[in-house]
């Protein structure tokens, strides 16, 4: 008994968390290789059913088949569960069933879910879950309805209300994951609820919700008319200012961009000005780790895939369902970045001095998932026979769990499928996160001054 104490002390935060997604990642694999989850007599290998399973539960949305074709309803709602437990994170959602059963979590608990969370307290912590679980489900809910306005005319009361609550629950995890068929979305490429509802649902989930629980907590005081709306952004922290500032920039140029080259080519030739604007937006919000898609990507420009290919790998914002490298590493390091080629030797932002360690630390996750998919890049074209921007474009979309594809997924090796599979899962539970979960994390040397080293750079 003391062994199995003194062995639990000694998992860290960072394996918490890696164990929990993989556990779920296992189960849904058993789960989903069941014959009761498959349409007729489909059969399913181990390793598609650990790419399904490992893509729902890391919110990616890649798949080497078709949801609709392959699992019947009993199978999709094993991928819509995994899909909501991997977007909200299993020890999220067991922490706040023992809250609610008022069973008193651990220190050590405690600590593991404030690394989950990305929050920087943790005296706060049964009001915090408890409210992202009532955000999640109210997002979902008013989405699955709005959905529904479309659905249920088209499959009937039971099966349009399946579909809404899935591609709800999918949109607002980032997943990506549909129950339509082969061709996704893009029959509803000029339906305005469809895809501005999808739309608002992939933009709250990915914005994160410690930026939403603030931006609601002092909304209150201005729509009293206690504060006036320049007060209100002024009271915000840096790090909402700057995941605002970088979500909204990231939808609306990329947007632009598609629209201006998609404008006459075949993708969106037959469509009309309103629907073309919609459609560059939705795929522009889509790639904050979304995964849907309302257009063919094999036939967009190959410039607009290139862009793609960098909102992908920046992804969403820390604390809520989306990947990436976040808006807000992106952010600090390109403000450094400016800021250095002025002249500058201080970081500031909003009025404020950004720390070295923010800076380091921002750098060190984008060199890290750099090398991440360097490596897996170089596997996939060892292992496939596909045009290398092709692999590179799966690569990035399975590390920043997007789940967009330009077609290959299903043709993908058993090795190429074992590398996005590797991708998505670090993808999912961070970079930093994974690496802390397999090498031991070093005492920091602060203390420890060496004479300065002069090393000529650049």
């Amino acid at each position: 008994m003391k062994n199995n104490k003194k062995i639990g002390a000694n998992v860290t935060d960072s394996q918490k968390i890696s164990i929990s997604f993989l556990g779920v990642i296992l189960v849904g694999t058993l789960l989903l290789m069941l014959p009761i989850t498959h349409v007729g007599d489909t059969g399913m290998s181990f390793i598609d059913a650990l790419f399904t399973a490992t893509s729902a539960t890391c919110v990616t949305g890649l798949s080497v088949v078709v949801t609709v074709d392959t699992f019947n309803i009993f199978g999709q709602v094993v991928i819509m569960m995994l899909i909501q437990i991997g977007g909200i994170g299993l020890m999220t959602l067991v922490a706040t069933f023992m809250s609610m059963m008022k069973t008193k979590l651990k220190l050590i608990d405690k600590m593991a879910l404030k690394s989950v969370l990305n929050k920087s307290d943790i005296f706060d912590l049964k009001k915090f879950l408890i409210a992202i679980i009532k955000y999640t489900l109210i997002f979902e809910i008013v989405g699955a309805l709005a959905l529904a306005i479309v659905f249920v005319p088209e499959y009937g009361f039971l099966m349009g209300m399946f579909k809404s609550i899935f591609i709800s629950v999918s949109a607002f995890c980032n997943a990506g994951f549909d129950v339509i068929g082969s061709t996704g979305l893009i029959p509803y490429d000029s339906s305005a609820i469809v895809m501005i509802t999808v739309m608002c649902l992939i933009v709250f989930g990915g914005i994160g919700f410690i930026v939403w629980f603030e931006i609601s907590n002092k909304f209150n005081p201005l729509m009293k008319k206690n504060i006036s709306f320049k007060q209100f952004l002024n009271s915000l922290s840096v790090h909402t200012k700057i995941v605002m500032q970088a979500t909204f920039l990231l939808i609306v140029i990329p947007a632009i961009i598609f629209f201006l080259l998609e404008y006459s080519a075949p993708t969106m030739m037959d469509m009309n000005i309103v629907d073309k604007i919609l459609n560059s937006l939705f795929m522009s919000v889509t790639l904050r780790t979304a995964g849907f898609a309302t257009i063919n990507l094999a036939d967009m420009h190959i410039a607009g895939q290139f862009i793609m290919l960098i909102v992908m790998f920046i992804g969403g914002s820390p604390g809520g369902t989306a990947g990436g490298i976040k808006t807000t590493t992106f952010m600090v390091i390109i403000v450094c970045v400016v800021r250095m080629l002025r002249g500058k030797s201080r970081t500031n932002m909003y009025r404020r001095h950004i720390s070295r360690n923010t800076i380091v630390r921002a750098t060190a996750i984008a060199v890290v998932n750099l090398t991440a998919l360097f490596t897996g890049v170089f596997f996939l074209c060892i292992s496939e026979d596909f045009e290398f921007f092709d692999l590179l474009f799966e690569a990035v979309s399975a590390l920043a769990t997007v789940g967009l594809t330009i077609g290959i997924t299903p043709y993908l090796s058993v090795v190429g499928k074992i590398v996005i599979i590797l991708l998505m899962f670090v993808g999912r539970i961070g970079i930093m996160t994974f690496i802390f979960s397999i090498i031991k994390e070093g005492v920091d040397d602060k203390n420890i001054h060496y004479a300065e080293g002069h090393v000529i750079v650049g």
